[in-house]
């Protein structure tokens, strides 16, 4: 596929699913320490968003702001990304993406310890921005990263295991709730930021240092995002990202804060409720993984499970009678649904017009990722101030999105 309009250099790229990427030779041998510390940097900057879940009444509490004002700390991280995550697939590519991501693991974590420390809602807003800041570097470039360094073969895989990222470190925050009751939420968010700092260590040891340089004679960012549009589908796999985000994070957010509401469960029950489904959506893009291996045809996975996962997220909400009701359908929609992000990364490559704009192609994906990360915390956190029922609504209006967007997808297929 190639783009159809415009004058910059991305007219007229090497075939998608081709033997080169960003015109770096082809790697035969997929050194999976290598992915695994990529993949752990993802984690360790998704971290930075499932330590908050648990912590959303008591930080509520003690700033007094409401549920709503605690879940602007969600939105504020994701805010930067959603602003300019194609702008910033762009940039570190010409800084080179192995330094983006040290950096952006760095980044994060200074500001994590300047969150951690904030005396009011100010400085913890702005700290959170600035930590966003970190995980969009993080973001950006690890996934570009793994897409250059797995073998073809094994591509589609090593996407797939990159997409579980986000649950697993959601996952890991949410394990966090006993350091939050012991702690305090500060010291919890201490050990959070310490751990992204320790984690660039292990990203230097582990990616080689010539891998990931400046990239030359680019396109500007504004021509690369003019090639991403004229291709049509890059934006439509954006598009499902951002509905799918939407879905997941009214588990993800608001999971723990519905059985403590609607159930009266404790603080540490409800942080372990909230990462066994984050751990199953990890199974999920696990399950996903294997299945695109065997031929599975990506859109049409997203299609199917991106929808269930809306409805089977919704009815937890709305119709479930008790609390173990209410878990197996909120269960059943995380695993589900670790289907799509697997999907939706492994057909990244293959629908841009050239491999050289894998990175911001991943850029835009995350970017309206955030996007959904920014809006939907304080819409669904509205919807429940009806009641708990009403964040059916937002959920099923994504689910509808989702199916829209994944629909022209179908007739993408993962090559080798």
């Amino acid at each position: 596929m190639r783009s159809t309009g415009g004058s910059s250099r991305w007219n007229a790229g090497p075939s998608i699913g081709g033997s080169r990427s960003a015109g770096r030779p082809m790697v035969e041998r997929t050194d999976w320490r290598e992915i695994t510390a990529l993949v752990g940097a993802g984690v360790i900057g998704a971290l930075q968003t499932g330590k908050v879940p648990p912590a959303l009444l008591v930080v509520a509490q003690e700033f007094g702001f409401g549920l709503p004002g605690a879940a602007m700390l969600l939105s504020f991280f994701a805010l930067l990304t959603g602003l300019m995550g194609c702008v910033a697939g762009s940039l570190a590519a010409r800084l080179g993406t192995r330094r983006a991501l040290v950096g952006g693991l760095v980044l994060t974590g200074l500001a994590g310890l300047g969150l951690a420390a904030a005396p009011g809602v100010p400085l913890l807003y702005a700290a959170r921005l600035v930590e966003g800041l970190g995980f969009l570097a993080v973001v950006v470039s690890a996934p570009t990263l793994v897409a250059q360094r797995a073998a073809p073969r094994d591509r589609a895989l090593a996407l797939a295991i990159w997409a579980a990222f986000m649950p697993a470190g959601i996952a890991m925050g949410m394990l966090g709730a006993p350091l939050i009751e012991a702690w305090g939420w500060r010291g919890a968010w201490v050990l959070a930021s310490l751990l992204a700092l320790g984690w660039a260590v292990v990203a230097m040891v582990f990616v080689p240092r010539l891998v990931g340089g400046p990239q030359r004679g680019l396109g500007s960012p504004l021509a690369a995002l003019r090639a991403l549009v004229a291709a049509r589908r890059p934006l439509l796999v954006a598009g499902c990202f951002a509905s799918y985000v939407a879905i997941y994070f009214g588990i993800a957010a608001f999971l723990p804060a519905f059985v403590i509401e609607r159930f009266g469960a404790s603080l540490a029950l409800a942080g372990a409720i909230g990462a066994v489904a984050a751990v199953a959506n990890v199974i999920g893009n696990l399950l996903a993984g294997e299945a695109l291996r065997r031929g599975l045809n990506p859109g049409r996975l997203v299609l199917v499970t991106g929808a269930a996962m809306s409805v089977l997220t919704a009815a937890g909400y709305a119709a479930s009678p008790g609390l173990v009701p209410a878990l197996v359908l909120s269960m059943a929609a995380s695993l589900v649904g670790g289907a799509v992000p697997a999907c939706l990364f492994a057909t990244v490559p293959l629908v841009v017009p050239d491999p050289a704009l894998t990175g911001p192609a991943m850029g835009l994906v995350i970017q309206c990722n955030n996007l959904g990360q920014v809006l939907t915390p304080p819409v669904i956190a509205a919807a429940v101030g009806f009641g708990w029922g009403w964040s059916a609504v937002p959920l099923l209006l994504a689910g509808v999105t989702l199916s829209f967007c994944a629909w022209p997808l179908s007739r993408v297929g993962v090559r080798a």
